[in-house]
């Protein structure tokens, strides 16, 4: 599943204390990754024409960050699965691109929840002596890779693209080519924790920093209807006065201020209330994942009125 937002202080503490001894000294410059980040206008000016009336519209699910919350996700697609909806495009951002993109790739959201329990969160971890952050983000990176076979991302069945933001122009970029390690590395490098993943012309960092619940990429893909996924902003806060406490909280609060409108412009929105405290938290990843199931449930008839053409499927599942 996806680490590099667990609540890892141990290690971090650790990597951090290293680095003071060093002096903070830097790793050697990265090689540029061979990503090839697109803004959103040049997306919407490749979008496939719309010209066909026959056609049967398309729809984009758009799964929003929000670290070990991503398990939420899972019990949105199996919801979905099982009321026939299956998305034209997925778009994913940070923890939601993690997911997207092994769905996207092919698994089914049984096969998608099974590799999730049985993966060792931690694995994903790699410190770093660094001064761009405590984590490189390889080690996602090459799960990633396993999990989709390495297969590239233009080459999934599903279409697909991660969010990142350019670090020089604070602009949401999709990544919708090449090794999906790479782009969900790029799409889950948390500012300050994660090395920022350098590219020919710049480097990329987490796409919640610009683009939380990725609805306006989905659109700018050729979507006619989004179903977006937010289990950030409408879950549980963090309670608490200590100091990465209250800096959680302001984070949370800035992101999801910013995250507002863009959400507000998708079709359906589904957001179950989660909060996963640790990497170990083994019982509240599960009830992460009911509470995805339940809540896309509950949004089926919504999606039903919106997408008529997707009632047979949605009224037959709904309505048990």
């Amino acid at each position: 599943m996806k680490a590099l937002k667990a609540k890892g202080l141990t290690g971090l503490a650790a990597a951090l204390l290293a680095m003071a001894i060093v002096g903070c000294a830097g790793t050697p410059a990265e090689t540029p990754e061979k990503l090839s980040p697109r803004p959103l206008a040049e997306i919407q000016r490749s979008a496939p024409g719309r010209a066909a009336e026959a056609r049967r519209p398309t729809v984009a699910l758009a799964l929003g960050g929000g670290g070990l919350r991503g398990f939420a996700h899972l019990g949105v697609l199996r919801a979905l699965d099982e009321a026939g909806i299956r998305p034209d495009i997925v778009v994913g951002t940070s923890a939601g691109a993690v997911v997207g993109a092994a769905f996207a790739s092919g698994m089914t959201p049984d096969e998608l929840t099974s590799t999730a329990r049985r993966v060792k969160l931690s694995s994903l971890i790699d410190l770093t002596l660094s001064t761009g952050g405590v984590m490189r983000g390889r080690h996602l990176a090459t799960w990633i890779d396993t999990v989709t076979a390495g297969v590239p991302i233009q080459a999934f069945p599903i279409r697909f693209a991660a969010i990142a933001t350019d670090l020089q122009s604070g602009t949401p970029v999709l990544l919708d080519s090449g090794s999906a390690g790479a782009a969900i590395q790029a799409s889950a490098a948390v500012p300050g924790v994660t090395v920022p993943v350098r590219y020919e012309s710049g480097n990329l960092i987490d796409g919640g920093v610009s683009s939380l619940v990725p609805v306006r990429s989905a659109r700018a893909m050729g979507a006619d209807l989004v179903i977006a996924v937010d289990i950030y902003c409408h879950g549980p806060r963090a309670q608490g006065l200590g100091a990465l406490t209250v800096v959680g909280r302001v984070m949370q609060t800035q992101n999801c201020l910013l995250a507002a409108s863009e959400m507000a412009e998708a079709d359906v929105l589904i957001a179950p209330g989660v909060r996963v405290s640790g990497m170990s938290a083994k019982d509240e990843q599960e009830a992460a994942i009911l509470a995805g199931y339940e809540a896309a449930r509950a949004a089926l008839p919504t999606i039903k009125s919106k997408a008529p053409w997707l009632a047979p499927a949605a009224a037959a599942d709904s309505g048990s």
